[in-house]
This record gives structure tokens, C-alpha cells and sequence, in this order.
């Protein structure tokens, strides 16, 4: 009975407590969203997580909802807006740890803000990373995007946990070696 009704009726229902009305919506509005989240993150766990975000906000502030504005828009902008506050914190650990790699390849004599910014030095990341071995790139995307220990990576892959310290260990010296290369290029022709 519920599924025939219209989303404005969903919320007014939901507003009211119902819990089998906000499941309508989920059910009605999750492949969507998923289906949107996966294509930005490229990675169905993350895209289910940040799903679950949205729909365990949007029940916390159901009373707040316009019934009278759709709701599959006010999804997608709130599914939009956990891709982005992911993609900021991603950014934040990737741009701290290429922070980490940098100050440990520079001198104490050398600025190395003044050679290279932020948006390069992703780029340099991405490059190195993806000159990896598939094992050792898929290792180390476990511990930085994921945020995963090396034990749960170990479990997950079948592997030891010192197997996957030295994957992340070969992998973070790659990457200070693709940054050392373009920091002597830049320190030489600029």
C-alpha cells in the first residue's frame, strides 16, 4: 500500500515517525543513489556508506523536510554533498602525506612550497601510484582511502601483515622518488 503512495505522503508519514514509510523511500531511491555515488567514487563500499550517511540524516532531520519539494532532488544534493565533504577528507589525508613525503626528501635549507603546489603534488601521486604494481597499488589505496590497518588489510587479502608493511613501505618510497625527480626538475629550471 505504502509504494503506491506519492513521495510528498512518504514524508509527511515519515515526519510522523513512520518508519516503513522512510523504508519505502530508501528502497525507492537507493539504486539511484548508489548508482551516482559509485560513479564519482568508483568504489561500491564507499558509495554505500556515504547512502547510509544521507538516509540516517535524513531521518534524523525529518521534521525539517519540505514535503512539498521532491525528493529525490534533496537526495541527490544531500548524496552530493557527502561525495564532497569525502572527496575533502581524502584530500586532507592524501595532501598530508604528501606533505610527510616532501619534508622528508627536502633539505632544511630548501622551501618546498615554493616549487611545487598542492594540485601538483596530487598529480605527482597519482602518477607514482599509478606506475605500481596492481598489489601494491591496491595496498595502499586499502590504507589511505580506505583507512584500513595493515592487519586488516593482511586479513583481507590473505596476506602477512609484514608482506603488506613492505608493499606501503616500496610504495611511500616511490612516491618520494617521482617527488624528489620533479622537485630537482624544478629546482634546476626555474
Amino acid at each position: 500500500m505504502q509504494h503506491c503512495l506519492r513521495d510528498s505522503e512518504l514524508v509527511v508519514m515519515m515526519q510522523n515517525g513512520d518508519k516503513a514509510a522512510f523504508g519505502v523511500l530508501f528502497d525507492r531511491y537507493y539504486d539511484l543513489l548508489h548508482t551516482f555515488a559509485k560513479h564519482i567514487v568508483k568504489d561500491s563500499c564507499v558509495a554505500e556508506d556515504i547512502i547510509q550517511n544521507v538516509f540516517v540524516k535524513m531521518w534524523m532531520r525529518k521534521e525539517r523536510i519540505n514535503s512539498k519539494l521532491s525528493v529525490r532532488n534533496y537526495l541527490l544534493v544531500a548524496v552530493r554533498n557527502e561525495l564532497f565533504d569525502y572527496m575533502r577528507l581524502r584530500y586532507n589525508l592524501l595532501r598530508s602525506d604528501i606533505n610527510d613525503a616532501l619534508l622528508n626528501v627536502a633539505d632544511s635549507d630548501t622551501d618546498i612550497y615554493d616549487y611545487v603546489d598542492v594540485r601538483e603534488r596530487v598529480g605527482f601521486i597519482d602518477s607514482a601510484m599509478r606506475s605500481m604494481p596492481d598489489k601494491r597499488r591496491e595496498i595502499f589505496a586499502m590504507r589511505y582511502d580506505r583507512n584500513m590497518t595493515n592487519a586488516e588489510i593482511a586479513h583481507a587479502l590473505n596476506l602477512s601483515v609484514r608482506t603488506v608493511e613492505k608493499h606501503i613501505d616500496l610504495a611511500i618510497k616511490q612516491i618520494r622518488k617521482t617527488i624528489s625527480v620533479v622537485l630537482l626538475f624544478f629546482v634546476m629550471f626555474s
